[in-house]
């Protein structure tokens, strides 16, 4: 006998009406943004974009965003930027928060589209003052 998977509900971006919202709140930002191709298989199904991102003494770069079907709360961010950082999965994902954190400490998405983007900002600051000085600026948990 085989047993199904559990119902679950469908991920939040898999309805227009909220990834259009998304993405408008971002917009609001005065940012430029397309949907993109989710960029891996692993995350195929889920919701993807990307942003170019011009905030002084970073360089420009182009930010995607990808929220995935089996975490669809949790936006794994990737950059054409310089890669070199103490805080980056294996992938090149951006590690900007411990998964066990606290939520006062990561994003959620009732936090909405403008905090991601500060979570972002602030995550490339900080990897541009450890490549100038070698020191992370704040909280940190270390990779092994």
């Amino acid at each position: 006998m085989t047993r199904r998977a559990p119902w679950r509900a469908p991920a939040w971006f898999a309805r227009p009406a909220p990834r259009i919202l998304f993405l408008r709140r971002l917009a609001d930002c005065g940012i430029q943004i397309r949907e993109v191709r989710v960029p891996f298989r692993r995350y195929r199904g889920g919701f993807a974009f990307a942003i170019r991102l011009d905030v002084a003494d970073l360089p420009v770069q182009t930010i995607t965003i990808v929220f995935s079907l089996a975490c669809p709360e949790s936006p794994h961010v990737y950059t054409d930027g310089p890669s070199d950082s103490p805080h980056r999965y294996s992938d090149g994902a951006l590690c900007m928060w411990y998964p066990a954190d606290p939520g006062e400490r990561r994003w959620n998405r009732s936090d909405g589209a403008p905090a991601l983007l500060g979570h972002i900002v602030a995550h490339l600051l900080r990897e541009e003052w450890w490549r100038r000085t070698g020191e992370w600026p704040g909280c940190e948990v270390i990779h092994a």
